[in-house]
């Protein structure tokens, strides 16, 4: 099924408590980014991209998955200083040729769940932001975005002296929070420890 949106992996952190680039660490016998992206691919994204301070890092694993799947998969550049998953949020908002933008991390192997997407679309009209709130936690590194009014309030709040996360967004643009049960589709791999836990998860 084709899904008329595009799909930006957040690869830009400087992984200090991973200890080395955990985009890049091995998950189920692969890099992680690779597995986030294979999932997005699958899902049916129109567009699909990687943003990052510096994306040809991830070239070869970006090569590989797109070379699999038939299909381009887009390295965007994140130029801003500032250290927030919101800078590269705003390179993807500003390079999507699709009104609505899904954005994961790239330590999130199981961000590309079918029915939180089919969800998360369904519940796109009317709003400029879907967020879901699971385990008592919003979550805005799986979230979706409208590209125009989005990226707007995302440079307003960069431009400020020190812009915070993308979760600032949602009260200047409409926002609904999304009750999803699953908690499944919302983990992350901040260290070595949790990411090898993370391999015993159903696939």
């Amino acid at each position: 099924m084709q899904r008329d949106a595009c799909a930006v992996v957040l690869a830009g952190g400087e992984s200090r408590r991973f200890g080395s680039d955990k985009a890049l660490a091995q998950f189920r016998g692969e890099p992680l980014l690779a597995h986030v992206l294979r999932g997005l691919c699958a899902a049916g994204f129109a567009q699909v991209a990687v943003a990052a301070k510096e994306p040809r890092k991830y070239a070869a694993v970006a090569e590989e998955i797109a070379y699999v799947a038939r299909r381009p998969i887009e390295l965007l550049e994140d130029l801003r200083a500032a250290q927030t998953p919101l800078a590269g949020l705003a390179a993807g908002l500003s390079a999507s040729r699709h009104a609505l933008v899904f954005a994961c991390a790239a330590d999130m192997p199981f961000a590309a769940d079918a029915a939180l997407l089919d969800a998360l679309l369904a519940a796109a009209p009317g709003s400029d932001a879907v967020v879901p709130e699971a385990g008592g936690s919003l979550q805005p590194l799986s979230a979706l975005w409208r590209r125009a009014p989005c990226l707007a309030a995302a440079e307003s709040l960069l431009a400020g002296p020190r812009p915070p996360g993308p979760r600032a967004i949602f009260g200047q643009v409409r926002t609904l929070r999304l009750d999803w049960a699953d908690i499944r589709p919302f983990l992350d791999a901040d260290t070595p420890e949790v990411l090898r836990d993370l391999e015993g998860t159903g696939a």
